[in-house]
């Protein structure tokens, strides 16, 4: 539209400008200059409109509330005054014009404005020089103005009080944080309409803020200036990425008006993010005046912020990243929410950058020190890592987009020491959201990153989280892919804490090697430490699992009892309801039963685990049409198919379909099952949506210097002896024959402890401490036949096979001793 009315300039009221300079214009239908005596004589009603906008959209709503607000009031009422307020080129001015045209008739008192110029570049104008414009105005001359504010404020008032009617007082571009009551006018009729970008603070002001326009205004806009048809995708785009800011639609729809300079090249220099404030570049100017006006400390944390990854900010992360307490980050937040240069988003205080502020944040912190910036990036990765250690799913919820973009900013900065305290705890929350992809990206991410640091009890740790999604949402081949990777870690680390046999009892388990399962999670059972509660109760529910596979249902049992209450004491409820619902398998009466899955539902509910929750509705509605209770089950089952099809659970889909036949069969809705069966047998199978690949490495090279470092030095020790034992058969007397079968000996048996570490055979608590003692200690039991090598006269060939076993117990230790190092730098608080 071009204006309210749709008609275009009222004829008068349009000013053009010529000759290079332009001034303020005043209009009046006559101007008379004489004795003002304090403005007591009467003057024809001034009229200094600013020019009407020549194209205006998208503020219907905006007008008709502002149009209601400027109406005139009595006089015994107080003065109103109105501010709009927005970041710079969001439309405050020409909003502020157009309504001043369409409100004219309202103030038969007059019309008088001024530029307060706060963000032209030059000096603002200060109050004096206003009040000696709006005075000009009313037709008094320069040589009777008041010589002080005080006497320039009373003769304006004087002025305004003698007007033959209301009279509407215009004020753009103010100067945030000056005193508007000297330009307040003198009664109920009047009204002030001020333009500023900061709020004011005054409760006597009111504040009318401006948004970005809506989508459809911004194509209106774009499609109207278009010199020839453009496709509506393509206008989307350009507004899209203008962020429906209007004076960048201004920029773009002044290019779209040349027809040499089409849509296409258009988004060609829009699209690229570090291009398109240049190609703005009276975006780029309005942001900078604001920037400019900014108090140090405000500036600073806004340039800070222009290192935040993600979209949404809070006090918190603010604070860390500028590296300053949280109250006075709270306080800088909510200067720069009342200059318009952040907006808020939320009752949680969070903040957020319009679109093209958030560019030019990210202009302002390329301009600080690469230290500086890697230093704030770092505090802010400790601060979220600091949260998700202790934080509440509603809060993952919130930060979800945040924290993947921090663990790729941290990759991206070589940060790789803050991304493991990050990837574990907001890869849990992904899966037990069911999000198995977005779970698998994110520690993909914590993979790559141990693996850069050669922190390989980390690699092999989140390798077996890689294992547990891949095979939970129907990828074997990848889950064996990270079993197969996750072993070689574990040998690369050189250590076997609890987690490491927890590992390998769940892949004995996925192999249906139930007694090695056992084993293995015996050993985790005996290593858990008691601040690892919720990492026993699973290895003992899994236990629990492999005994009762192998017919021990005593021993499950005892193990599902403790798993229960080790869960109860963590608060695992996820692990409880595992432990509800196998004791409900176990259970022989239908009424326990019934009861124990129930419990299990409602626990698996309350851990928002939601492939948990699927399974347990499942396993219900199957007890209940059992049960011959199949009108119970359908709610069961909609819920389960309701939260598989959100989720993307493809398998459990199939199987809940499956179920629905048999819950309509029992209905007897004989021809629905029949439906669904058949629609059923003529799907495709089902396919689990795009994974990551699994970030294993199989090359040699790196296969390769861990079996060179269990075998190469052992083989080389025994083909010593070997050939000393030869020469003294030859030319020895007893007493060398038999060192150096003891040293053939202690060679064999290093190189079939390297072997059991390789192939992780598991035996006795005896033969795993002899393996242990072997593989790393057998320089020891070397050194000790040193003595009888210098008995028997070969005290140098003796030591050349005492030192091939002392490297290589060194090259044993020096593993674990790293990864214990790291271990303990993970643990250090930030």
């Amino acid at each position: 539209m071009e204006d309210a009315s749709g008609a275009g300039p009222t004829p008068g009221t349009h000013n053009d400008f010529v000759g290079g300079k332009a001034h303020n214009v005043y209009q009046a239908g006559q101007i008379i200059f004489g004795p003002s005596g304090g403005g007591s004589a009467a003057f024809t009603a001034p009229v200094s409109l600013p020019p009407r906008p020549g194209h205006f959209y998208g503020r219907r709503d905006a007008v008709a509330d502002l149009l209601a607000r400027l109406a005139p009031g009595r006089p015994e009422e107080p003065a109103r005054v109105l501010a709009l307020t927005g970041e710079g080129g969001i439309g405050k001015s020409a909003l502020m014009a157009f309504a001043a045209h369409e409100a004219k008739a309202l103030f038969p008192g007059g019309v008088i404005a001024e530029d307060a110029g706060a963000h032209s570049g030059r000096d603002p104008l200060s109050t004096e020089q206003l009040l000696r414009g709006y005075l000009f105005q009313f037709g008094i001359p320069n040589d009777q103005f008041a010589p002080h504010l005080s006497g320039l404020q009373a003769q304006f008032r004087r002025t305004m009080r003698n007007a033959a009617g209301p009279v509407l007082v215009l004020l753009d571009d103010a100067v945030a944080g000056d005193d508007l009551s000297p330009l307040v006018p003198s009664d109920g009729r009047h009204r002030l309409l001020v333009t500023l970008r900061t709020a004011p603070a005054s409760a006597a002001v009111t504040v009318l803020p401006l948004d970005s326009l809506a989508p459809e205004h911004s194509l209106e806009l774009l499609a109207a200036a278009s010199a020839a048809p453009v496709p509506r995708a393509e206008l989307a785009e350009i507004a899209e990425l203008c962020g429906h800011l209007p004076l960048a639609l201004d920029v773009a729809a002044g290019r779209l008006r040349d027809a040499s300079d089409g849509a296409g090249r258009v988004l060609a220099s829009l699209r690229p993010p570090g291009r398109r404030l240049a190609e703005l570049g009276l975006v780029r100017r309005a942001f900078t005046a604001s920037y400019q006006a900014l108090r140090a400390e405000d500036a600073r944390l806004l340039r800070h912020l222009g290192l935040h990854p993600g979209a949404w900010i809070d006090t918190g992360s603010a604070a860390a990243l500028a590296g300053v307490p949280e109250a006075d980050a709270d306080r800088a937040l909510r200067r720069l929410v009342q200059a318009h240069l952040l907006r808020p988003a939320g009752p949680e205080g969070r903040v957020r950058f319009h679109d093209l502020l958030a560019l030019y944040a990210r202009e302002l912190a390329d301009g600080e020190p690469e230290s500086a910036r890697t230093a704030a990036v770092d505090r802010l990765l400790a601060h979220y890592g600091e949260r998700a250690a202790e934080a509440e799913d509603a809060w993952f919820a919130r930060e979800r987009e945040t924290l993947t973009a921090a663990v790729a900013e941290a990759a991206k900065r070589g940060l790789d020491g803050r991304v493991e305290p990050l990837v574990r705890p907001l890869g849990a929350y992904l899966a037990r959201c069911g999000l198995a992809v977005d779970a698998l990206a994110v520690l993909r991410s914590g993979v790559l990153a141990a693996q850069r640091r050669g922190d390989h009890e980390q690699e092999a740790e989140l390798l077996r989280a890689m294992r547990r999604q891949y095979r939970a949402a129907g990828w074997p081949a990848e889950a064996e892919a990270c079993a197969e990777a996750g072993r070689l870690a574990w040998v690369r680390a050189g250590v076997q804490p609890a987690a490491f046999h927890d590992d390998l009892g769940e892949q004995a388990a996925d192999l249906k090697d139930f007694a090695g399962a056992v084993h293995h999670l015996e050993q985790a059972r005996a290593r858990w430490s008691r601040h690892e509660g919720r990492q026993a109760a699973a290895s003992l529910s899994a236990l629990g699992e492999a005994l009762e596979r192998l017919g021990h249902s005593d021993a499950a049992a005892v193990s599902y009892a403790q798993a229960a209450r080790t869960a109860v004491d963590t608060g695992d409820r996820s692990v409880q309801a595992y432990v509800w619902l196998k004791s409900a398998r176990r259970a022989d009466d239908p009424h326990e039963r019934l009861w124990l899955i129930e419990g299990g539902l409602d626990a698996t509910r309350e851990s928002g685990d939601v492939r948990a929750t699927v399974e347990a509705l499942d396993t219900q509605a199957g007890e209940l049409i059992g049960n011959d209770r199949p009108e119970d089950a359908a709610p069961l089952l909609k819920e389960a198919l309701d939260l598989a099809d959100e989720h993307r659970l493809v398998l459990l889909q199939v199987r809940l379909l499956t179920r629905e036949v048999s819950r309509l069969e029992q209905a007897g809705d004989l021809a629905a099952a029949a439906r669904l069966r058949a629609e059923l047998a003529a799907a495709e199978p089902p396919v689990p949506p795009a994974a990551p690949a699994p970030p294993v490495r199989h090359s040699a090279r790196h296969v390769r210097p861990v079996l060179l470092r269990l075998f190469a030095l052992p083989l080389c020790a025994a083909a010593w002896a070997a050939g000393c034992l030869a020469r003294a058969l030859v030319c020895g007397g007893p007493g060398a024959v038999g060192l150096w079968l003891a040293q053939c000996g202690l060679a064999a048996a290093t190189a079939w402890a390297a072997r059991r570490v390789w192939l992780r055979d598991r035996g006795g608590r005896a033969g795993e401490l002899a393996a242990v003692a072997a593989h790393r200690c057998s320089a020891v039991a070397g050194a000790a036949l040193l003595p009888v090598g210098a008995w028997v006269g070969t005290p140098v060939a003796a030591a050349g096979s005492v030192a091939l076993l002392a490297l290589h117990s060194a090259a044993q230790w020096w593993p674990a001793f790293r990864t214990r190092r790291l271990r303990r730098s993970r643990r250090k608080p930030v």
